[in-house]
């Protein structure tokens, strides 16, 4: 088995052992690119676990909406922090596709604090990637395009990995935390994603299902496993994090008692549509811009002051020197019991 699944600390994991077995066995699913993508995953824990930084990104995520459609009770637009929005400007996009591939970067995910699929560019985009060279093109999403065919046309433009946030293993649970969202509905167009993907007996996209663990939904947890598990590539359970909303939500069954490293500043960058960049996904409100794209350069941003002083707070453990860090959401940046 190759180990390349990069553990959350000491948090305890649901569905550890799929998991890993899962990111083992996906390696020879890249088949021709099967040594690339599994010295990037190498290259990845080792940006989380030890004291190396990559010579460039290895991963980007580029905000292509920060607009939803949902207003989820721990998300920036459910708690009302997101102001106006909109969708990034096309030719921005392909200036980071450019300097992507010629920075050699092997993963983008195309969305961070909005839908990425009300986007109606967002097949196109994804094929550009692809027709560059960048490796792994993915996306997370609530299931709920406004086009529905949107989910088919980002397949069929040669996305490799598609992750589905589907809160809850029943109508009660998924809507009063994903408020705006319709149980039926997601679960209908994930069924008739799966369908289209069975039918054209394709290996891609990978499919991730993913659950955010709270006090409403987590007596559906195994159910919710044993469901998915034999019908997608990956399950994944997360424990919800107070992202702004308080702990009312959190299942009160294990806590933080210390601070780690947290790996993002070493492994991405993250690019709002409004070129703004932050050193990892949690800086929701640009609290600690690095810079700006439409100024400097991926590289110059990569290796510029405002990363350099991230790290060197990480380092040092002095999260609470900084708002975003302080209050932070991310799982791996801290220590658990």
């Amino acid at each position: 088995m190759k180990d390349i699944y990069t553990p959350f600390s000491n948090y305890k994991e649901h569905n550890l052992d799929n998991r890993k077995e899962a990111a083992s066995k996906e390696v020879d699913l890249w088949e021709s690119d099967s040594e690339k993508f599994l010295a990037y995953r190498q290259e990845w824990k080792k940006a989380a676990q030890e004291d190396y930084l990559p010579e460039n990104p290895l991963h980007l995520d580029i905000e292509v909406s920060d607009a939803c459609n949902l207003k989820c009770q721990y998300c920036a637009h459910g708690l009302g922090t997101v102001g106006k929005v909109g969708f990034i400007k096309p030719e921005l996009v392909e200036k980071l596709l450019i300097q992507a591939a010629d920075l050699e970067v092997y993963s983008i995910k195309f969305n961070w604090r909005g839908e990425a699929t009300l986007n109606p560019r967002l097949p196109d985009y994804i094929r550009r990637a692809k027709e560059l060279g960048i490796m792994e093109v993915q996306i997370n999403t609530n299931g709920l395009p406004k086009d529905n065919k949107m989910l088919i046309r980002c397949a069929e433009a040669g996305l490799d990995r598609m992750i589905f946030s589907v809160d809850g293993f029943s109508k009660v649970s998924y809507e009063e935390a994903r408020r705006g969202g319709n149980y039926d509905t997601l679960i209908a167009n994930i069924d008739n994603f799966l369908k289209w993907k069975d039918l054209n007996q394709l290996t891609k996209p990978f499919v991730r299902i993913q659950m955010v663990r709270n006090n409403l939904n987590s007596m559906e947890v195994d159910d919710f496993v044993k469901h998915w598990q034999v019908r997608v590539d990956d399950v994944r359970i997360s424990d919800v994090m107070d992202r702004g909303q308080g702990d009312g939500f959190s299942v009160k069954d294990s806590k933080t008692v210390g601070r780690r490293r947290c790996p993002q500043p070493f492994q991405r960058l993250v690019v709002a549509r409004d070129g703004r960049v932050s050193p990892c996904c949690a800086d929701w409100n640009q609290q600690f811009i690095v810079g700006n794209v439409e100024d400097s350069g991926l590289r110059a941003l990569w290796n510029g002051t405002g990363m350099k002083n991230m790290r060197e707070i990480q380092k040092d453990l002095r999260h609470n020197e900084v708002d975003i860090c302080k209050n932070c959401y991310v799982k791996e940046s801290f220590v658990w019991e």
